[in-house]
């Protein structure tokens, strides 16, 4: 009956609000400018307008948004780029897929190896395979082997490429800790620090020099409530979670500069340390990467980091020779597996 009646709410609610919505439109746009980029993003109270809808659809039962799924005890999932696939287990990367993926990433292992570079692929989980007893009943896991499963075991009986698979630390930390956001598609400075911490022992069995700080040299400072980013996907913009961030006991002496893309969204970002007797670093990285670097950046002389896009040129291994870097880094969600490491490797 609850879901009958939320079946005919959907129905109607976006008839009511588009017709409340194109009165204020039309009342608060400027009369000089009544285009349809001028109605969609300068009008009045946009963003309660957004809220308010969001909200209501929230308080009528709805549970799926544009790439969001409300689940169950206030976690939100992102819905995206195959994740729900992820998470069902259900069209997974082919075996000659995963077989193709492993022998390009051992050639170029070897030709870094080669020339002394030390690679490095980093594999973050989903939320949903961290936190799985959270997801909707409603969406079942239905396959044996998700991509992630696949690819990792493939590597270790097969592969030479040293594959850094985060999903068993970072679902022990969270017996105890949140290490994900609950209305956020990433890990929290917890999480983050947890990942930060196998990168590090990782990278240190080549170089002795690469040993992570302990938890015991950050302070733990609280930065706030703060709308994250899937619950203002699901225009709930005031559903707020605590932020909390580790902030560096020791001393960084850190120069950072940006250069935005075309899209004005994302970065290659440039980090100079002081001390420049330390090894350089290059990331290829998604927006996971984007929390991990200040806990990786005061162990490099110098690092690049190379977000994943779509732009061939961008996402691309020349900048290996540009860098000429003594690690190399590949990070990619569980999510962006099965596109960004083709798409890195084929250019």
């Amino acid at each position: 009956m609850k879901s009958s009646l939320t079946e005919k709410a959907s129905a109607w609610y976006p008839y009511f609000f588009l017709t409340f919505i194109l009165i204020l439109l039309l009342s608060f746009a400027p009369v000089s400018d009544l285009s349809l980029s001028s109605l969609k993003n300068n009008f009045r109270w946009r963003r309660e307008l957004i809220s308010f809808y969001g909200t209501f659809r929230h308080l009528a039962g709805d549970r799926v948004y544009d790439y969001v799924l409300v689940g169950k005890d206030g976690w939100f999932y992102f819905t995206g780029d195959k994740s729900i696939d992820n998470y069902q287990k259900i069209d997974p990367l082919h075996r000659k897929q995963i077989i193709q993926l492993g022998k390009q990433l051992d050639s170029l292992n070897d030709e870094l190896k080669s020339r002394g570079i030390t690679l490095l692929v980093v594999i973050p989980p989903n939320k949903s395979t961290v936190y799985p007893q959270y997801m909707p009943d409603e969406i079942p896991v239905l396959g044996k082997e998700s991509s992630l499963e696949r690819f990792v075991n493939y590597m270790r009986k097969n592969g030479e490429t040293p594959v850094l698979d985060l999903r068993q630390t970072l679902i022990n930390a969270s017996q105890t800790e949140n290490v994900y956001y609950r209305t956020d598609s990433h890990w929290n400075n917890l999480g983050t620090y947890f990942g930060y911490v196998k990168i590090m022992e990782a990278l240190s069995v080549n170089n002795p020099i690469l040993t992570p700080h302990p938890l015991s040299d950050f302070n733990s400072v609280y930065m706030g409530a703060n709308t994250h980013d899937l619950a203002r996907g699901a225009g709930l913009m005031n559903t707020k979670e605590d932020d909390w961030s580790l902030i560096p006991r020791f001393k960084v002496q850190l120069k950072q500069t940006a250069s935005k893309l075309s899209d004005d969204l994302l970065s290659i970002r440039t980090t100079t340390n002081a001390n420049q007797d330390l090894p350089r670093l290059l990331i290829f990285g998604d927006s996971f990467s984007n929390s991990l670097a200040p806990y990786l950046e005061p162990h490099f002389s110098h690092v690049k980091r190379i977000p994943y896009t779509k732009d061939e040129g961008i996402w691309s291994l020349s900048w290996i020779e540009e860098e000429n870097p003594n690690i190399v880094i590949i990070e990619l969600v569980e999510r962006n597996l099965d596109q960004g490491l083709p798409a890195l490797l084929n250019h």
